[in-house]
Protein backbone atom coordinates (compact mmCIF):
# COMPACT_ATOMS: atom_id res chain seq x y z
CA UNK A 1 0.00 0.00 0.00
CA UNK A 2 2.61 2.28 0.81
CA UNK A 3 4.77 1.69 -2.32
CA UNK A 4 1.53 2.20 -4.41
CA UNK A 5 0.93 5.22 -2.21
CA UNK A 6 4.65 6.56 -3.34
CA UNK A 7 4.41 5.74 -6.87
CA UNK A 8 1.12 7.46 -7.24
CA UNK A 9 2.94 10.50 -5.91
CA UNK A 10 5.65 10.82 -7.76
CA UNK A 11 3.48 10.22 -10.72
CA UNK A 12 1.74 13.02 -10.33
CA UNK A 13 4.90 15.33 -9.02
CA UNK A 14 5.97 13.82 -12.36
CA UNK A 15 3.38 14.97 -14.61
CA UNK A 16 3.13 18.82 -12.67
CA UNK A 17 6.79 18.97 -13.68
CA UNK A 18 6.30 17.99 -16.82
CA UNK A 19 3.63 20.94 -17.07
CA UNK A 20 6.49 23.95 -17.27
CA UNK A 21 6.66 23.08 -21.09
CA UNK A 22 2.98 23.37 -21.65
CA UNK A 23 4.00 27.23 -21.02
CA UNK A 24 1.60 29.77 -18.82
CA UNK A 25 -2.02 27.92 -19.07
CA UNK A 26 -4.87 29.13 -16.85
CA UNK A 27 -4.85 26.43 -14.02
CA UNK A 28 -2.30 24.21 -15.46
CA UNK A 29 0.68 26.93 -15.42
CA UNK A 30 1.06 27.35 -12.23
CA UNK A 31 1.38 23.54 -11.11
CA UNK A 32 5.01 23.22 -12.01
CA UNK A 33 5.78 26.43 -9.55
CA UNK A 34 3.54 23.68 -7.08
CA UNK A 35 5.98 21.03 -7.55
CA UNK A 36 9.01 23.49 -7.07
CA UNK A 37 7.54 24.58 -4.21
CA UNK A 38 7.14 21.00 -2.77
CA UNK A 39 10.75 20.13 -3.48
CA UNK A 40 12.18 22.98 -2.02
CA UNK A 41 9.86 22.51 1.06
CA UNK A 42 10.85 19.16 1.35
CA UNK A 43 14.85 19.98 1.09
CA UNK A 44 14.81 22.46 3.26
CA UNK A 45 12.70 20.17 5.90
CA UNK A 46 14.97 17.19 5.29
CA UNK A 47 18.24 19.79 5.80
CA UNK A 48 16.91 20.36 8.89
CA UNK A 49 16.16 16.99 10.09
CA UNK A 50 19.58 15.66 9.15
CA UNK A 51 21.24 18.89 10.74
CA UNK A 52 19.25 18.05 13.97
CA UNK A 53 20.12 14.34 14.25
CA UNK A 54 23.60 14.27 12.87
CA UNK A 55 24.73 17.15 13.95
CA UNK A 56 23.01 19.38 17.10
CA UNK A 57 21.45 16.42 19.02
CA UNK A 58 24.80 14.53 18.89
CA UNK A 59 26.62 17.35 20.44
CA UNK A 60 23.81 18.47 22.66
CA UNK A 61 24.20 14.89 24.38
CA UNK A 62 27.80 15.18 24.25
CA UNK A 63 28.17 18.27 26.49
CA UNK A 64 26.33 16.88 28.92
CA UNK A 65 29.31 14.10 29.48
CA UNK A 66 32.41 15.46 30.68
CA UNK A 67 34.52 12.23 29.18
CA UNK A 68 33.77 13.04 25.73
CA UNK A 69 34.92 16.32 23.95
CA UNK A 70 34.33 17.60 20.50
CA UNK A 71 37.46 19.58 20.45
CA UNK A 72 40.75 19.00 21.40
CA UNK A 73 40.51 22.14 24.12
CA UNK A 74 38.20 20.07 26.60
CA UNK A 75 34.64 19.72 27.76
CA UNK A 76 34.50 23.74 28.58
CA UNK A 77 35.60 24.48 25.13
CA UNK A 78 32.51 22.66 23.77
CA UNK A 79 30.20 24.19 25.83
CA UNK A 80 31.36 27.64 24.92
CA UNK A 81 31.39 26.72 21.38
CA UNK A 82 27.62 25.86 21.83
CA UNK A 83 26.68 28.87 23.39
CA UNK A 84 28.62 31.07 21.16
CA UNK A 85 26.82 29.38 18.15
CA UNK A 86 23.59 29.99 20.18
CA UNK A 87 24.55 33.72 20.78
CA UNK A 88 24.38 34.19 16.40
CA UNK A 89 21.26 32.23 16.12
CA UNK A 90 19.68 34.51 18.25
CA UNK A 91 21.25 38.07 16.78
CA UNK A 92 20.63 36.30 12.92
CA UNK A 93 16.85 36.44 14.86
CA UNK A 94 17.36 40.23 15.13
CA UNK A 95 17.20 40.93 11.48
CA UNK A 96 13.97 42.46 11.30
CA UNK A 97 15.21 45.18 14.00
CA UNK A 98 16.53 48.12 12.27
CA UNK A 99 18.15 49.16 15.08
CA UNK A 100 20.30 46.20 15.40
CA UNK A 101 21.08 45.07 12.20
CA UNK A 102 24.85 46.03 12.99
CA UNK A 103 24.72 43.31 14.99
CA UNK A 104 23.43 41.02 12.57
CA UNK A 105 25.60 41.97 9.84
CA UNK A 106 28.41 41.65 12.36
CA UNK A 107 27.44 37.63 12.45
CA UNK A 108 26.77 37.29 9.03
CA UNK A 109 30.67 39.24 8.53
CA UNK A 110 32.10 36.60 10.68
CA UNK A 111 30.08 33.29 8.62
CA UNK A 112 31.21 34.73 5.34
CA UNK A 113 34.75 35.07 6.55
CA UNK A 114 35.03 31.36 8.15
CA UNK A 115 33.23 29.93 5.40
CA UNK A 116 35.53 31.52 2.76
CA UNK A 117 38.57 30.57 4.96
CA UNK A 118 37.20 26.58 5.00
CA UNK A 119 36.86 27.01 1.20
CA UNK A 120 39.79 28.44 0.35
CA UNK A 121 41.42 26.04 2.32
CA UNK A 122 39.32 23.31 0.85
CA UNK A 123 40.07 24.25 -2.68
CA UNK A 124 43.88 24.20 -2.20
CA UNK A 125 44.26 20.90 -0.06
CA UNK A 126 41.39 19.47 -1.89
CA UNK A 127 42.01 20.42 -5.52
CA UNK A 128 44.80 22.90 -6.08
CA UNK A 129 47.53 20.54 -4.40
CA UNK A 130 46.50 17.26 -5.71
CA UNK A 131 46.22 18.85 -9.06
CA UNK A 132 49.95 20.28 -8.83
CA UNK A 133 51.09 16.75 -7.43
CA UNK A 134 49.70 14.87 -10.32
CA UNK A 135 51.09 17.36 -12.29
CA UNK A 136 54.65 16.83 -11.24
CA UNK A 137 54.26 13.58 -10.35
CA UNK A 138 55.73 10.72 -12.61
CA UNK A 139 54.99 7.12 -13.55
CA UNK A 140 56.91 4.27 -12.69
CA UNK A 141 56.87 2.77 -16.10
CA UNK A 142 56.87 6.45 -17.99
CA UNK A 143 60.24 5.29 -19.87
CA UNK A 144 58.25 2.37 -21.49
CA UNK A 145 54.81 3.25 -21.36
CA UNK A 146 54.19 5.46 -24.20
CA UNK A 147 50.36 5.60 -22.87
CA UNK A 148 51.54 6.79 -19.50
CA UNK A 149 54.32 9.39 -20.96
CA UNK A 150 51.83 10.98 -23.10
CA UNK A 151 49.29 11.24 -20.08
CA UNK A 152 51.33 12.91 -18.38
CA UNK A 153 52.59 15.69 -21.21
CA UNK A 154 49.20 15.84 -21.72
CA UNK A 155 48.28 16.89 -17.93
CA UNK A 156 51.60 19.11 -17.54
CA UNK A 157 50.86 21.31 -20.63
CA UNK A 158 47.00 21.25 -19.50
CA UNK A 159 47.79 22.34 -16.52
CA UNK A 160 50.62 25.00 -17.19
CA UNK A 161 48.81 26.72 -20.19
CA UNK A 162 45.67 26.61 -18.54
CA UNK A 163 46.89 28.64 -15.51
CA UNK A 164 48.78 30.75 -17.89
CA UNK A 165 45.24 31.64 -20.14
CA UNK A 166 44.57 33.65 -16.67
CA UNK A 167 47.65 35.59 -16.42
CA UNK A 168 48.21 38.84 -18.92
CA UNK A 169 51.63 40.02 -19.23
CA UNK A 170 51.87 43.13 -21.69
CA UNK A 171 54.84 44.49 -23.24
CA UNK A 172 55.27 47.99 -24.52
CA UNK A 173 56.22 47.74 -28.39
CA UNK A 174 58.53 50.83 -30.01
CA UNK A 175 55.59 52.85 -31.24
CA UNK A 176 54.24 52.95 -27.08
CA UNK A 177 51.08 50.10 -28.06
CA UNK A 178 50.88 47.09 -25.63
CA UNK A 179 50.58 43.77 -26.36
CA UNK A 180 51.73 40.25 -25.80
CA UNK A 181 54.92 38.33 -27.42
CA UNK A 182 53.84 35.63 -29.78
CA UNK A 183 55.09 33.04 -27.26
CA UNK A 184 52.20 34.47 -24.52
CA UNK A 185 49.58 33.96 -26.81
CA UNK A 186 50.84 30.89 -28.37
CA UNK A 187 50.51 29.58 -24.50
CA UNK A 188 47.56 31.43 -23.86
CA UNK A 189 45.82 29.70 -27.52
CA UNK A 190 46.73 26.24 -26.65
CA UNK A 191 45.39 26.90 -22.40
CA UNK A 192 42.07 28.03 -24.43
CA UNK A 193 42.04 25.28 -25.95
CA UNK A 194 42.25 22.79 -22.91
CA UNK A 195 39.90 24.60 -20.69
CA UNK A 196 37.12 24.99 -24.18
CA UNK A 197 37.41 20.86 -23.76
CA UNK A 198 37.15 20.61 -19.93
CA UNK A 199 34.35 22.85 -20.16
CA UNK A 200 32.87 20.85 -23.19
CA UNK A 201 33.55 17.05 -21.75
CA UNK A 202 31.93 19.05 -18.16
CA UNK A 203 28.82 20.05 -20.17
CA UNK A 204 28.16 16.97 -22.20
CA UNK A 205 28.41 15.24 -18.55
CA UNK A 206 25.91 17.24 -17.45
CA UNK A 207 23.56 17.13 -20.47
CA UNK A 208 24.22 13.08 -20.41
CA UNK A 209 23.06 12.87 -17.05
CA UNK A 210 20.28 15.10 -17.51
CA UNK A 211 19.32 12.81 -20.53
CA UNK A 212 19.55 9.28 -18.61
CA UNK A 213 17.15 11.12 -15.70
CA UNK A 214 14.48 12.56 -18.02
CA UNK A 215 14.56 8.86 -19.86
CA UNK A 216 14.14 7.56 -16.58
CA UNK A 217 10.97 9.44 -15.31
CA UNK A 218 9.28 8.96 -19.19
CA UNK A 219 10.21 5.07 -18.64
CA UNK A 220 8.39 5.79 -15.34
CA UNK A 221 5.42 7.60 -16.58
CA UNK A 222 5.21 4.77 -19.85
CA UNK A 223 5.46 2.13 -16.95
CA UNK A 224 3.28 3.73 -14.50
CA UNK A 225 0.42 4.39 -17.20
CA UNK A 226 0.22 1.16 -18.47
Amino acid sequence: MAENTIALASFILTLMVFSYLLGDVPLIGNLYRIAVYIFVGMTAAFTLIVSYEGLILPYLQDIQDQSTSWTALGWRADIYIFFTALLFVLLLLLKPVKSLTWLTNSVFAVVIVVGASVGLVGALTGTLFPLLYATAALPEDFMTNFSALVDTLLIFVGTMTGLYYFHYQARAGPDGSEGQSRVGRGFRHIGKVFLVTALGAIYASTLLTSLTILTERIGFLFQFGA
